[in-house]
């Protein structure tokens, strides 16, 4: 019988990255709750300090971290620390990402890049640093890397966001062929949340605003749908984490929505279809097509 999320994560030390809001804060706090350790990492160091706080206060154990994902060396000391300390990680969820808006061409190059670096780089970083520490400690753990649905399908204006889900996602089936390879206990999750309330559209549009008027409207879009429709973090959090308990490889936030997102992945793959048309999501979401289009 699979265990339960409050059973398999009642003990042990949990590393959460990009957890000080939105889907990782949920992550932690859950966590806390079911009795392990949580490590809260991220960039915003004050903010991973109050989570982490909050989680003693409800009873829980956690320790906050400043770590930026993108900095190798930051995330080395970060796995050399923990390991030092408490001897292994049972499970590693990497979570940090940022969005951006914007038409392909228009991208800023540095924002492109960092994008990257958060989204990618920091997953490899992390999987660098923890995994050789995780075999070597030889006790069953678990790791966790958040894709999307936005790395399932393709959608428009969020170029450097959905291309680096997409590599999340093949960098998550890599790890699970790789450790299989080298038969370590160790469990590996592709978690494809879809609308979880969170900040990433508004921190995208404050950190890289981008002047295209389609852009921004559809991120005000997904904003308003996103406080009106998105999940609850820690209910999506519970959700998630009771699948990962019980193995699955595939993890989702929101049944119905994200199978219906790989549905679609697979019709169109063994149809040998173009990707979607964006003018109907478009006027799914009440945004006006730019003048001249048809």
């Amino acid at each position: 019988m699979a265990a339960t999320a409050k059973e398999r994560f009642a003990v042990g030390t949990a590393v959460v990255t990009g957890a000080a809001a939105g889907i990782g804060k949920g992550l932690a706090q859950r966590l806390g709750e079911y009795g392990m350790f949580v490590v809260v990492a991220d960039i915003d160091t004050g903010r991973a300090t109050e989570v982490a706080a909050k989680i003693v206060e409800s009873g829980g154990r956690a320790e906050g971290f400043g770590v930026d994902v993108a900095d190798p060396d930051q995330v080395e000391t970060l796995a050399a620390t923990l390991f030092e300390r408490y001897g292994s990680v049972e499970l590693l969820i990497n979570n940090a990402g940022v969005e951006s808006a914007g038409l392909l061409w228009e991208i800023d190059p540095q924002r492109w890049q960092r994008v990257m670096q958060i989204n990618v780089d920091g997953v490899f970083y992390c999987l660098k640093s923890f995994v050789p520490r995780m075999i070597d400690a030889g006790a069953p753990a678990c790791i966790a890397n958040l894709s999307s649905v936005g790395g399932i399908n393709t959608v428009a204006v969020q170029s450097p966001y959905i291309v680096s889900k997409f590599a999340v996602q093949a960098m998550t089936e890599c790890l699970h062929q790789d450790l299989s390879v080298v038969g370590a206990p160790i469990q590996v999750s592709a978690v494809v949340p879809h609308s979880i309330r969170s900040e990433i559209f508004l921190a995208a549009q404050r950190e890289a605003p981008t002047t295209n008027p389609t852009a921004n409207a559809v991120f005000a879009a997904m904003q308003r749908d996103n406080v009106e429709k998105g999940l609850d973090p820690l209910d999506a959090a519970a959700h998630m984490l009771e699948q990962i308990a019980r193995g699955d490889f595939w993890v989702f936030s929101d049944d119905e929505m994200c199978t219906a997102a790989v549905t679609r992945r697979g019709r169109q793959l063994v149809g040998q279809d173009p990707p979607s048309n964006p003018r109907d999501m478009l006027a799914r979401m009440g945004v006006p097509l730019p003048e001249g289009s048809s």
